[in-house]
């Protein structure tokens, strides 16, 4: 293999000489310029007819091949180096970001390399000229990340803040010693978020602060440097006299000697959020430089709530003020980075489920991610360290209440998600848990495969106390088939799929010999199958529940998963001709069958 690395690099040589008329540079060439040669198996020069724009010699492009070449595109850098933060796609040392992820090539056939070379040369054409200036817009995180320098220990700040409010406006913030800082739109939001990833009341400090929201994106020369400039952009932005001052105030607030704030860029490619934090100024003046003293106040010779606007705003002009990372962590993010078409409409859906075993438990995070976000779960058994193969939760939570450990491993996993209540007893011995699931929930999914159960929700049905539809979930024997059916509100339709003692009338398969398994408790049982049958089912079931909360239903509808015909036959089973007589072929299996 290395032998065919030296290969592809001696043909590359060959090649940029002859095309380019390229030379290659010594590795003490390339020390000279900036270029670590440890890094790069070989770089070349290609001399250009562009012209720096700030001395006028003419640019040259270094290729620099990495030890993982051809797999790996060579790096292109620019000498004179182009200065980052004044030409966009400009990265540290010169080097030219060209090629997004989407380019693809055959890293085989090295004539790539010419592509990437006249892209490169198109790339420092343009934006020499400032014909890419617009780019800093579009890809404004880069360039704000290179601008400052954040300290070692400083944490990449998280915002929950909902983007598709186009004011600015005051938020909320905790500074936290473990997780760094925290913005959200509301309070209420802010400490959910905090008390779902475990943190102490000692670990944190909340306050207010402020978000400006920006129609037009920074570009780096006018990345502002103190608290003034966001004071005038802040006046320019109000229509009320003193709004400017006021907003500032926010920020103030948390009487910390550097607050943050945060700043949103609705640009080509969407809306961003930036952060900012005041690190000199308003509360260093009168004992900067002195140690063990009182923290000054930002009033520093008045009342804070008495100091004149005049001098407030002198001092923000004082106060600098330093850009910090920060990344998105609200749910439109998270949940396909602003694109998933189905969150505003089922966010708000509160899902009740009834049984959290290896059918329910699964369907919880499949359902998080379609952008559910407020459940009711009930399970009345704690997990055993037999069902962790089946099951969505791991060895730790044995022992552990389902509908407990289910909700603790969602708001450790998704914070922003609210579990309304966790039943812990089977659901219909429980009042409070039949009060919630029949005033709060927009949707329930029965997983328990139950018939007890089932007759329950029947029984609540009929008594008009669950005026919402019921998704009923269960498997066939080795999960060969899952089934799901949509029972519509007001009805017990799902009834008729069996007899009056639970027995399913019509399976997809037939089995010549008992399938369920003895445990070694008297009258236990289990029935034998895996995660991986199961799987398919899950996806089938949280497609249903999606459709189900984005248009609706007027009428009951069933929808089956079969498993391949090898899965059956490997467990000694066949279809059921009865099945095919009521419904059709199932064939080869592997589909989803919507029966009506």
């Amino acid at each position: 293999m290395l032998d065919d690395r030296s290969a592809s690099i001696k043909d590359l040589g060959k090649f940029l000489s002859d095309r380019y008329l390229a030379k290659r540079l010594t590795e003490g060439e390339m020390q000279g310029i900036g270029i670590s040669p440890s890094s790069y198996t070989a770089s070349w020069r290609i001399l250009t007819d562009i012209k720096h724009p700030e001395n006028g010699k003419a640019i040259e492009l270094i290729v620099a091949a990495k030890p993982s070449f051809p797999f790996k595109v060579p790096h292109i850098f620019t000498l004179p180096m182009l200065e980052v933060l004044k030409h966009p796609h400009v990265e540290k040392q010169g080097r030219l970001c060209i090629w997004g992820e989407d380019v693809m090539f055959d890293p085989q056939v090295i004539t790539y390399v010419e592509h990437l070379i006249n892209d490169s040369y198109s790339l420092v054409e343009k934006t020499v000229s400032g014909g890419l200036d617009e780019d800093f817009s579009a890809g404004m995180l880069s360039y704000w990340e290179r601008s400052f320098t954040a300290p070692a220990k400083e944490k990449k700040a998280t915002s929950l803040c909902n983007v598709k409010n186009l004011t600015s406006r005051r938020i909320h913030v905790a500074y936290t010693s473990t997780n760094g800082v925290i913005f959200a739109d509301t309070k209420g939001e802010l400490i959910s978020w905090l008390t779902n990833i475990g943190l102490k009341p000692s670990q944190k400090i909340l306050s207010t602060t402020l978000l400006i929201n920006l129609s037009d994106a920074w570009k780096p020369s006018e990345y502002p440097t103190t608290l003034g400039e966001i004071l005038e952009i802040l006046e320019t932005q109000s229509t009320v006299k003193n709004d400017a001052i006021t907003s500032i105030s926010y920020i103030l607030r948390s009487n910390l000697t550097s607050p943050a704030f945060l700043v949103q860029t609705n640009t080509t490619n969407g809306a961003i959020i930036t952060a900012m934090r005041c690190v000199s100024g308003i509360r260093t003046r009168g004992n900067a430089g002195q140690h063990n003293l009182p923290p000054v106040k930002i009033g520093n010779g008045f009342r804070d709530d008495r100091i004149p606007l005049r001098d407030l705003k002198i001092r923000c002009s004082q106060a600098g003020i330093r850009g910090m990372k920060v990344e998105r962590r609200d749910p439109s993010w998270v949940l396909g980075r602003d694109s998933n078409p189905f969150l505003s409409t089922i966010s708000g859906t509160t899902i009740g489920i009834i049984g959290l075993g290896s059918v329910g438990a699964s369907l919880l995070p499949l359902l998080i991610k379609a952008g559910f976000s407020r459940f009711v779960l009930c399970d009345g058994e704690s997990l055993e360290a037999a069902n962790v193969g089946r099951h969505l939760l791991g060895i730790n939570y044995v022992g552990t209440n389902k509908a407990e450990a289910c909700k603790s491993y969602i708001q450790s996993n998704y914070p922003w998600v609210e579990i309304l209540h966790t039943g812990n007893l089977d659901w219909f011995l429980d009042n409070e848990a039949i009060e919630v699931l029949t005033t709060k929930c927009d949707l329930v999914i029965s997983a328990t495969a139950d018939w007890a159960s089932d007759k329950a929700i029947e029984e609540i049905i009929n008594n008009n106390s669950l005026s919402c539809s019921v998704v009923f979930c269960f498997t066939e024997a080795h999960a060969v088939a899952t089934h799901c059916y949509v029972n519509k509100a007001g009805s017990f339709s799902y009834g008729s799929l069996f007899d009056n003692t639970g027995s399913l009338l019509n399976s997809c398969a037939k089995f010549e010999r008992r399938t369920i398994k003895k445990t070694h408790f008297c009258g236990g049982i289990f029935q034998p199958y895996g995660a991986v049958e199961l799987s398919f089912g899950h996806s089938m079931i949280v497609e249903v529940v999606t459709e189900l909360a984005c248009e609706g239903v007027s009428d009951s509808s069933y929808h089956v998963w079969v498993g391949s015909q090898k899965l059956l036959q490997s467990v000694d089973g066949q279809w059921n001709q009865d099945w095919v007589k009521k419904y059709g072929e199932i064939g080869d299996g592997s589909k989803i069958l919507r029966v009506f």
